[in-house]
């Protein structure tokens, strides 16, 4: 739905009276609520505020300030001495599903951005989202589907418009484009003026970000879109074709990159980095991740509805390397890259780590999200997402905007007239939605981490993970994941029996680096030659002999093989998570009497014609029947 923030005129409230004093423990009684002690953070302004006081009404905050705010008569105090308060996290890029919820409040995520549209989750579950004592968190998205579904680059101007009217009606907060390119360039110029229109922000990926930049794009999704821009004609054909190991190893030409920077940034572009899903597992703070992250998947209750699969997927993503290169799989284990390899992923993660520091010192403002569910660990993300912002260059203040107040503005930044966002911030008019913790995040990002109590609309949640929470409505995977294999062909496809020892090769798709061939369900050594390829020592003591054989029936004596060939299944297992077994491919062992000795096989009409000849007799071949 559509959240329109309105402005509150507050009356200044005088002699405050002391009222019942409840500990940080307890939840607050409804009505009026005043929150003191705590040193609070304030993202708007950039600066602490200690031994502060945050008035709450209700699931609004009406007041906030120093010591010296006024608090209402009868209002229920919470004690928070030495405490931290940040606001409600807030990510910008979630795919959301009704299983993460508990995930995202037991991490302080109390608002997301679903770009999946409403429909995926319902109406009912949309609007529940919003209420103070529904175990989610708020759901902001981009209406009831994707602008992308309603317009296409074959329409008029005039049809562009209109399909951008009904998409509206969806009441969205942003809209979610189509991805960028040249060959749509025209309709997406026209779909993002109609957006803006409307007063709404524009978000997607883009290959070329300069371009879409200049006709529109409000939040670029990812880095790559400035890469891509950077590279020659040449460079980006053969980027396309896989030649390269990753786009980040072309953020280099620092006076192009500024340039670009400064024009998305006077434009009052936002850059939405997604640092961990892209590359989490280069940053020096993976095996840390890493670890706190199996931490997460030890809870029982969690583990009880949380897929197993996503968790699986989300820790090995931590041992391996996304690779845009025909050289490998698109998530690579490390241990299967050389140490040259290694070093230009890490180089990539440098660049384009630099890339982002330069766009904040440049005066931009980063959107931080996650692409959640697909990393893994929905909730913890947010915070490793930040601590790779610091990492990277960024101070830890900046870094706690990016996962507020700046990626809530994408729902007010195109607004005709200035507006706050309902959340992500701590002040008059936003949602009470807190976070306490239990030290400073200034000091060290990681205290993010510290959470010690969690507030939506001005109630304290219940901390901890329900086990009849609620499960995937469908197949949950990481991104990217270990696909399931297909052969599509052997070779060879035959073999006469008693042969040697031999190679086999396996043609196909969705081969990994760990890809293991295996013989009617027996696993033989395996060598991965590229993700198209595998090559396989098949064993003598497979094609030993051509029995036994299904074709052969009772009856008079016949030749082994007369009515058909003993089959032995090929497929290709890739392993866990996800992954699975490919489809079989038959692979036949032929009896020694239908082959010519070190001969491929010849159809039967060429053979019988070669016994014909045997024994002189002439015209067309000798037949059984």
């Amino acid at each position: 739905m559509h959240h329109v923030t309105h402005s509150f005129v507050l009356a200044v409230l005088v002699a405050a009276a002391f009222g019942t004093v409840v500990s940080s423990q307890q939840t607050p009684a409804a009505g009026r609520t005043a929150l003191t002690g705590a040193t609070v953070i304030d993202v708007v302004a950039g600066t602490t505020v200690p031994n502060a006081v945050i008035v709450i009404e209700g699931d609004r905050i009406t007041a906030f300030g120093g010591s010296t705010t006024p608090i209402p008569s009868g209002a229920t105090r919470v004690d928070l001495s030495g405490k931290f308060v940040i606001p409600g996290l807030f990510d910008s890029h979630v795919h959301y599903q009704p299983f993460l919820g508990e995930l995202f409040l037991n991490f302080g995520v109390t608002s997301v951005m679903n770009l999946g549209g409403s429909a995926a989750v319902g109406d009912a579950y949309l609007k529940d989202t919003q209420s103070p004592g529904f175990r989610a968190p708020r759901l902001f998205g981009i209406g009831r589907n994707n602008l992308g579904t309603f317009i296409n680059p074959s329409m008029t101007r005039d049809q562009v418009r209109a399909a951008v009217g009904e998409w509206l009606k969806g009441q969205p907060d942003m809209a979610s484009m189509p991805q960028f390119s040249p060959a749509n360039k025209q309709m997406w110029e026209w779909a993002a003026a109609a957006v803006h229109e409307a007063g709404l922000f524009t978000f997607g990926h883009t290959d070329l970000a300069p371009d879409s930049v200049r006709i529109g794009h409000d939040g670029v999704e990812h880095i790559w879109g400035f890469a891509q821009a950077l590279m020659t004609p040449r460079e980006l054909e053969n980027y396309q074709k896989g030649e390269y190991l990753h786009w980040g190893l072309f953020l280099r030409d620092v006076p192009r990159m500024e340039q670009m920077i400064r024009e998305a940034v006077q434009r009052g572009v936002y850059l939405n980095p997604t640092m961990g899903y892209e590359l989490g597992s280069q940053s020096s703070l993976a095996r840390k991740h890493e670890d706190l992250m199996y931490d997460v998947y030890r809870d029982g209750a969690l583990m009880a509805y949380y897929p197993e699969n996503l968790a699986a997927g989300s820790l090995l993503k931590f041992r391996g390397i996304r690779n845009f290169s025909v050289r490998h799989e698109n998530l690579v284990p490390m241990a299967k890259l050389s140490s040259d390899e290694i070093e230009a992923f890490k180089e990539a993660y440098r660049l384009s780590g630099a890339f982002v520091k330069r766009w904040v010192q440049a005066g931009g403002k980063v959107m931080a999200g996650t692409d959640d569910p697909f990393p893994g660990a929905s909730g913890f993300n947010q915070h490793m997402e930040m601590a790779m912002l610091v990492e990277v260059g960024l101070t830890p203040m900046q870094a706690l905007k990016a996962m507020t107040i700046w990626g809530a503005e994408v729902m007010t930044a195109r607004r005709k007239v200035a507006a706050q966002p309902p959340v992500g911030f701590i002040g008059p008019g936003a949602f009470a939605d807190l976070v306490v913790l239990g030290a400073n995040p200034l000091d060290n990002i990681d205290n993010t981490r510290k959470i010690e109590r969690v507030m939506k609309g001005g109630r304290f949640i219940r901390l901890g993970y329900t086990a009849d929470y609620t499960r995937p409505q469908g197949a949950v995977r990481a991104i990217p994941s270990t696909p399931e294999p297909e052969i599509s062909g052997i070779a060879p496809n035959a073999v006469a029996e008693g042969n040697q020892e031999f190679e086999m090769t396996v043609e196909g798709v969705g081969f990994i680096s760990d890809s293991i061939v295996r013989v009617d369900g027996v696993s033989v050594p395996t060598t991965f030659v590229n993700i198209r390829t595998l090559k396989a020592k098949i064993p003598a003591s497979v094609v030993a002999r051509a029995l036994p054989n299904r074709f052969n029936e009772p009856g008079p004596f016949q030749l082994n093989g007369v009515y058909g060939d003993r089959t032995v299944k090929i497929t290709v297992f890739n392993r866990p998570p996800d992954g699975g077994t490919s489809n079989s491919v038959s692979w036949r062992v032929q009896a020694k009497w239908l082959r010519l000795e070190g001969a491929p096989e010849r159809p039967y009409w060429a053979r019988a014609a070669d016994a014909d000849a045997a024994v002189g007799h002439r015209g067309p071949p000798c037949r059984p029947w």
